[in-house]
């Protein structure tokens, strides 16, 4: 039976949030088949969320290959750790039959993936086959296989993930070897300044914390909807560069009925020095905020901890002076920043500059504490005010 999906309101048109992607999808009778096989595959197959991408494209198995895989269900390889296709999907709207053509173009996609199963379906009927290598031919299953019996076949040699307990570090009692391994992980900028390695971690914490919910922000006309927890992407910047990694994202419903999600986390940047792609870079810890449109999810606050943090004994003290790109206009003013932050949120400046918050890196933080609420809400809002004057430029 097909699940009841919660639909939200994006740019006009009615969506749906990807199971796999994260993300809010156009409504379409293909899509709605999309998300209830990715529930199916879950709850009736045991397939983990992880192991599930969506609208994959060829080209990550093939070089120059066109074409998206609907749903890919992935296991790991033994022996190196790569992810192996085990389950091609081919979604097709309800009042599309399952013919040859259909067979045709998930045998396309296959001599590319070579997954050991293809599922077809259009909601109502389905048609599985095993991939059988010896003989390079195709046995019609009656039923798709539950994930543990793929897993179990040594085709592939798969292995599940392996589900490491999360703990928060101590950010007080500072451990030279966690500051190391938050850098080799790509966490903690290798040049930031180790007086800024506290309060990383108090937000790292903060923000990877599995176990905390944030119940609510204070944003003007917009209203905390639901905290989505953290989620693997990537987001591209104005001057091309993408910053894959682990995002916590919520999602907002605006005073007028649209929906936005915003991402963020804490991430190192690149320490290069005459880089044939990105020059010569300071290796500083940035706070990153990004704003979801369809495909065009982009950063919309790069914000450098190292440069604009102030530190007096354990209060930090967050401001930005506007510096801000606008896409191939490139750079901006700051005063023309400044002034249209001045016009929507007032409060936001002082002393010409704009002011996000303080906060009490003496104690652990967490999403209840007034300075830590304050401070994120500000940082978002900022977030949303300059996607708001990105648009208004071009």
């Amino acid at each position: 039976m097909p699940l009841e999906l919660k639909e939200y309101l994006k740019d006009g048109n009615t969506c749906i949030m990807c199971a796999a992607r994260k993300k809010l999808i156009r409504i379409t009778p293909e899509e709605v088949v999309r998300q209830n096989t990715i529930q199916k595959l879950v709850s009736d197959f045991n397939v983990p969320h992880r192991m599930i991408d969506a609208e994959v494209p060829l080209s990550y198995y093939e070089k120059g290959a066109r074409g998206r895989a609907d749903i890919v269900v992935s296991g790991v390889a033994k022996d190196d750790d790569r992810p192996i296709p085990l389950v091609l999907v081919e979604c097709k709207e309800p009042n599309v039959p399952l013919t040859d053509k259909v067979e045709f173009q998930i045998l396309r996609y296959h001599s590319i993936l070579r997954a050991k199963i293809l599922y077809l379906t259009n909601g109502r009927d389905e048609v599985v086959y095993h991939y059988l290598s010896e003989g390079n031919r195709y046995q019609q299953l009656n039923k798709l296989p539950k994930y543990e019996d793929l897993l179990d076949d040594d085709y592939y040699e798969p292995k599940e993930l392996e589900v490491v307990d999360w703990k928060r570090p101590s950010h007080t009692n500072l451990d030279n070897s966690i500051v190391d391994e938050l850098q080799r992980e790509g966490y903690i900028g290798e040049d930031s300044d180790s007086q800024y390695h506290s309060l990383l971690i108090n937000l790292l914490g903060l923000i990877f914390d599995p176990d905390s919910q944030i119940e609510s922000l204070d944003l003007p006309f917009r209203r905390l909807i639901e905290d989505g927890g953290m989620r693997f992407t990537t987001f591209g910047n104005a001057s091309g560069g993408g910053f894959p990694g682990d995002y916590r994202y919520l999602i907002f419903e605006r005073h007028d009925g649209e929906t936005q999600i915003l991402s963020f986390t804490i991430m190192g940047k690149l320490s290069a020095v005459n880089h044939p792609l990105y020059g010569n870079s300071k290796g500083h810890s940035l706070f990153l905020f990004a704003v979801d449109d369809y495909e065009n999810s982009h950063l919309s606050f790069e914000y450098a901890i190292d440069r604009f943090v102030n530190k007096e004994n354990e209060t930090f003290t967050f401001w930005h002076d506007g510096t801000l790109t606008v896409g191939k206009r490139g750079r901006v003013k700051n005063q023309e920043v400044i002034d249209y932050i001045k016009s929507r949120r007032p409060e936001l400046i002082r002393d010409g500059k704009v002011y996000l918050g303080q906060v009490d890196n003496s104690r652990q933080f967490e999403w209840n504490q007034k300075g830590v609420k304050n401070l994120i809400s500000n940082l978002i809002t900022y977030s949303f005010l300059r996607n708001e004057f990105r648009n208004s430029k071009k």
